[in-house]
């Protein structure tokens, strides 16, 4: 795997060039050389056959060494595709004299610092070369990028590479803490520390110690150790002052990024191939959602009427055990956009929207709370009990938490595409926000902390699956946030998908109980019709008036008895581990024998 060197325009040549050459040599690998060039190919890199017309600076080209041409215009992608199969890229930063701060000579070296696949390297050169006496100084932080800096170092020079490290003068023993500290350091990073010469420095500053150290050694080189792709300008222009880069004994000044983990490669792969393979919303489509769920994702006064009237007709639907009322007071909910809003700030790292929409989605399950217990507490004056539709959302399974996170997929999905906003209503009535908190509010005020436990639970599961699921199909749709802002959300997103995790144990618990203990129950409720002279036909497991009821429909030459009514809520009983009532219907059978003669 070669090094790639890139000449950004002719003046950085003959420098850039013996810098390469040097960490080639180094790396025991070959040279590739690509220059931007104004006549370059309209795409990708053009590497030249036939070594005739070529800059100057590359007269001394060797014969394992290729050289290409590539147009800036288009020479971030085409070098980043270059990577793929280099082991280090080299690139430079000086730029004195060549314009203002945002010519394209800089952000092509942003470009490559951030994008580039492979190690990769970018050097401030000295305003003047002087000879190479193999002098390094690696300040090592520790980090996976000060140990690919270390790594180079101690192949460029050996011995001459100084690993230098920083300790708080705060005790007799800092010295030699920082001393064992920078040896585990070092041998972290795969050096011997016996192959570089080790240095400690006492201060609270690093750099000023720095500073101090490059002022004072006499190096050629300071190789700092990237810690993100923001301090680039801050470490090769602010590090060291800026005299020491100038005049015959310059210090030339490089920051190290490692090559990005398996991980992160694997992300990139995946995103290039939903960019090819899933439609990817345009600027203008991502303008216009953002604008949609930041408009509806805040806690007003509109959305705090619609949770109120939504909630209400949720409680009266529940109490009434009216399935299509209920239905009703999904369609009039807010809740769903600013979940949706939480899936795209995840995606963004958008913290100011995540806050705005979390906040909407916390005051509304108050409100809704409130409601909830007031309406119980008026269901509890008027002797309501437990209904069905109550029972049914204290229950929840590993099947709520899939339509949740389906859920979000496909309200995300919606609202990105205006098209399609007409399926909105249909993804709210799948994913039941208000019902729930609805339902823990009256359960609580009537007593069932069982009923409310579970609804409580099952509006957890529908938050964190929606949100799941929104932010996995805007991610999938190209929305992507600054990495400058990402690491909370990334955080977050695993912690959501901990939680998520989480969930399905006991949904799973719950959902494999739903399964088994009915045919428990079948088995045993059987047993006994068959002792008493009876088949069991049918069994229904429901709730009346608040009560656990078991339904069974029998067979047998008599209506069943009171004996037997009892034997079958006691097996019931018994089976499912609370009390129940049993409702027993009777299918009268007579079996008549004709004479065989």
């Amino acid at each position: 795997m070669p090094l790639l060197l890139v000449i950004r325009y002719p003046e950085e040549g003959p420098g850039l060039m013996a810098w390469g050459r040097r960490a080639a040599m180094a790396l025991e690998e070959p040279m590739e050389v690509v220059v931007c060039d104004p006549e370059g190919p309209q795409e990708g890199i053009g590497w030249e056959e036939e070594r005739g017309e070529r800059p100057v600076f590359l007269d001394g080209l060797e014969q394992d060494e290729r050289w290409g041409r590539v147009r800036m215009e288009n020479a971030a992608g085409a070098l980043a595709e270059a990577s793929v199969q280099a082991k280090f890229m080299l690139i430079g930063k000086h730029n004195s004299g060549r314009g203002d701060n945002d010519s394209p000579e800089r952000r092509l070296s942003r470009a490559v610092f951030d994008q580039a696949r492979c190690a990769v390297g970018v050097l401030r050169l000295p305003e003047e070369n002087r000879d190479w006496a193999g002098k390094v100084l690696v300040p090592c932080a520790g980090g996976p990028h000060s140990r690919a800096a270390l790594r180079l170092a101690e192949k460029l020079a050996g011995q001459g590479a100084t690993a230098f490290f920083v300790e708080p003068d705060v005790d007799e023993v800092s010295r030699e803490v920082g001393e064992r500290l920078l040896k585990k350091a070092i041998k972290r990073a795969g050096v011997d520390p016996d192959a570089v010469t080790c240095k400690v420095a006492l201060g609270e500053k690093v750099s000023d110690e720095i500073r101090k150290e490059a002022e004072g050694g006499d190096y050629e080189l300071l190789i700092i150790g990237a810690s993100n792709t923001g301090t680039l300008r801050a470490k090769l222009f602010g590090t060291v002052p800026d005299r020491l880069l100038r005049g015959p004994g310059g210090l030339a000044l490089a920051v190290v990024r490692a090559a990005p983990p398996k991980g992160h490669q694997l992300r990139e792969a995946l995103g290039r191939f939903m960019r090819l393979k899933v439609p990817q919303l345009e600027r203008d489509e991502r303008v216009a959602l953002v604008d949609e769920v930041e408009g509806k994702a805040r806690w007003t006064f509109d959305f705090a009427a619609l949770m109120v009237l939504a909630t209400s007709i949720a409680a009266l639907g529940l109490l009434a055990d009216s399935v299509a009322v209920v239905i009703g007071a999904m369609l009039v909910a807010p809740l769903m956009t600013p979940l949706i809003g939480g899936g795209l700030a995840l995606v963004q790292g958008n913290w100011p929207l995540w806050r705005r929409s979390q906040w909407a989605v916390l005051m509304g399950f108050f409100a809704a709370l409130g409601i909830g217990i007031l309406a119980g507490f008026g269901a509890r004056l008027l002797g309501f009990g437990l209904t069905g539709e109550l029972a049914a959302r204290g229950e929840p399974t590993l099947l709520d938490l899939g339509v949740a996170f389906i859920s979000g997929v496909a309200a995300s999905y919606c609202l990105a595409r205006p098209s399609l906003s007409g399926a909105l209503a249909g993804v709210a009535i799948a994913a039941a926000l208000v019902p729930p908190i609805a339902t823990v509010g009256i359960c609580l005020s009537l007593g069932e902390t069982e009923t409310s436990r579970g609804a409580a639970l099952l509006f957890g599961t529908n938050v964190v699956a929606i949100v799941l699921g929104a932010a996995g199909n805007f991610y999938l749709a190209g929305i992507r946030g600054q990495q400058a802002g990402g690491v909370w959300a990334r955080r977050l997103f695993i912690t959501l998908a901990l939680a998520c995790a989480g969930l399905a144990v006991p949904l799973t618990s719950v959902l494999v109980g739903k399964v088994t203990e009915p045919r428990l129950l079948e088995q045993r409720l059987q047993a006994v019709a068959d002792n008493g002279g009876y088949r069991l036909l049918k069994l229904r497991r429901t709730r009346e008036a608040g009560d656990r009821l078991v339904e069974l429909e029998l067979a047998g030459p008599a209506a069943a008895g009171d004996a037997l009514v009892s034997r079958l809520r006691a097996a019931a009983e018994d089976e499912v581990g609370h009390p129940v009532r049993v409702r027993v219907r009777t299918l009268l059978e007579r079996e008549e024998v004709g004479d065989s003669r």
